[in-house]
């Protein structure tokens, strides 16, 4: 074996979590930071997710390490388990004992609850965790929420860590989670190592298996992360092939053609994705960093996947009363019967001056994406982390009601000078904005005035779906068209995986009924369409959810 042929102590790139192999990356050091503050609150649940390979383990373990000798730890590995199941699991976790004869929710309930108040009373904590708790049912879901109701002067009697794939994310946006998403006092979304990170990674595997880090060169590094985008696992299994072809070929250094044997033996491909350890597109995504939902301190660059939104906010609208400053022109043309708030000119002059760049503006569609993330990460090539897609066009205000999305919109001054806003909603109120920290509401012929015709918007689609899906295409994807377009059309789905004729008629009576060209060929504009109807969570232009009217 290699190992002594490079004077390796033992494997330095095995996939099997070892603590004493542990890398604490920038982004580990968050993500336990944050988790253990977390625990530290009132909440009852803290949640770390990531995709598959990126350690999430192995930051589990370092924090079950780092608890205090007075915490009782519980740990569920496969929670694909009924309500009752789970509840009998726990009660397994604390050495609880229970009749099999008659057992039901509310017995292992009050069993759990008795057990824990008396921890409490003891002056101890108990924390369950949860692998792939994407797993877990909607059911077993409210059944932790319950348990977590349980306090005793203001502290919880049980904290529990949810650890999974982003599908963890998707799934407590559920509005019968609602309650449960709100519990969450932190959350990390866990993410690839950067290109330096995993530099440093590598030679500090290797120092730990007492190997020369010179092994790997700065060129061959590179390569490496071209491959893997900085996945631990996929990390791990290329350099452990790496050295096993340079081993075979004699060779004490490990070159570019042994990085390529090795990436072709575990069958990476060049975005980071594996065949073999099916480990989905996720390359250079950002890291996630969110404590509550209020904490902007600890967002530390970082975005999540925020469950519920703000409450309802307030609107204001353009005074229009005649002034003389520069900013008259910017007047709205008519005050529409919404007016909670009255924004005088100097205070939008003082707005527009601060939205002369995109970020701001761009920042704001992502929360209405429900992400959280700052100025620097606010960037069209940035959505692609967060599974959306970025599209940029020159426009018309009929474009803009077609595709019905929130859009970061380019306006002119009446110096002929940039700004931007967020789009919000198209009603028959008016056309609302978010202005910097404002939210405008102004009439359509101001904003026809105004807007100097781009736009950028945000849209999502099936990660399968490329640029189109037409006549004779195959695969489960048409299976997912032919559903979402026929329950759209109050019809029958067909049965098959091919885009035939049949659908294919269904497919312009669809694009008909939306006012698309009806082409029966799926584009980006017709898939927009079908995932309005598909998704009840994507945010629409038609619908004013920050709207209040006066009562």
């Amino acid at each position: 074996m290699y190992t002594e042929f490079f004077h390796l102590k033992e494997i330095p790139f095995s996939i099997a979590p070892d603590p004493r192999f542990f890398f604490m990356s920038d982004r580990h050091k968050e993500a336990l930071t944050h988790l253990t503050y977390g625990l530290q609150g009132a909440g009852g649940f803290v949640m770390l997710t990531g995709e598959v390979g990126t350690g999430k383990t192995t930051v589990s373990r370092a924090l079950a390490e780092g608890l205090t000798d007075d915490t009782i730890l519980g740990y569920i590995h496969n929670p694909a388990i009924s309500e009752l199941e789970l509840l009998a699991t726990l009660c397994d976790q604390f050495k609880l004992d229970y009749d099999n004869n008659g057992l039901s929710l509310k017995v292992l309930f009050d069993l759990l609850h008795n057990y824990l108040l008396s921890n409490c009373q003891q002056k101890k904590s108990c924390v369950v965790m949860i692998d792939e708790a994407q797993l877990l049912s909607t059911k077993a879901l409210e059944q932790l929420r319950l348990l977590t109701n349980l306090d005793m002067d203001h502290k919880k009697l049980l904290h529990i860590v949810l650890i999974g794939q982003p599908e963890l994310q998707q799934k407590l946006k559920q509005p019968e989670l609602r309650q449960l998403a709100q519990r969450i006092t932190a959350r990390y979304h866990l993410l690839p190592l950067t290109e330096s990170e995993l530099t440093s990674y590598v030679a500090y595997r290797l120092s730990i298996a007492s190997g020369n880090p010179g092994l790997f060169n700065t060129k061959v590094l590179k390569r490496i992360y071209q491959h893997t985008s900085g996945i631990p696992r996929l990390v791990n299994l290329v350099c452990d092939k790496a050295l096993y072809y340079a081993f075979k070929a004699n060779a004490n250094r490990i070159t570019p053609q042994h990085v390529q044997d090795a990436v072709n033996a575990v069958v990476v491909t060049g975005t980071g994705q594996s065949k073999a350890s099916n480990t989905g597109l996720f390359a250079g995504a950002l890291a996630t960093v969110l404590i509550g939902f209020g904490l902007a301190g600890f967002q530390l660059g970082l975005f999540d996947r925020l469950i519920d939104k703000a409450s309802t906010a307030q609107v204001a609208v353009v005074s229009d009363t005649p002034d003389k400053s520069e900013i008259n022109k910017l007047v709205i043309d008519e005050v529409p019967p919404v007016i909670n708030e009255v924004m005088s000119d100097k205070a939008l002059l003082a707005n527009i001056k601060s939205a002369r760049q995109s970020s701001a503006a761009t920042q704001f569609l992502y929360k209405e994406w429900g992400y959280d993330i700052t100025l620097n990460d606010a960037t069209c090539r940035n959505a692609q982390y967060a599974k959306l897609r970025c599209l940029q066009r020159q426009g018309n205000y009929a474009q803009l009601v077609q595709y019905n999305l929130p859009a970061v919109v380019r306006l002119l001054d009446n110096l002929g000078e940039d700004y931007y806003a967020t789009l919000l909603s198209i009603t028959p109120l008016g056309v609302e904005l978010q202005l910097n920290n404002s939210h405008l509401l102004v009439s359509q012929a101001w904003f026809e005035k105004y807007w100097s015709g781009d736009f950028t918007l945000f849209w999502t689609a099936p990660s399968r779906f490329k640029n189109s899906l037409k006549q004779n295409d195959k695969g489960t994807l048409i299976r997912w068209l032919d559903r979402n377009v026929s329950t759209a059309l109050g019809e029958s789905a067909l049965s098959g995986t091919r885009f035939d004729t049949t659908l294919m008629q269904k497919v312009i009576r669809f694009q008909q009924q939306a006012g698309l060209t009806a082409d029966g060929i799926v584009g980006p504009q017709t898939m927009m369409t079908v995932v309005h109807y598909a998704d009840s969570t994507v945010p629409k232009l038609n619908v004013a959810t920050h709207i209040t009217e006066k009562k």
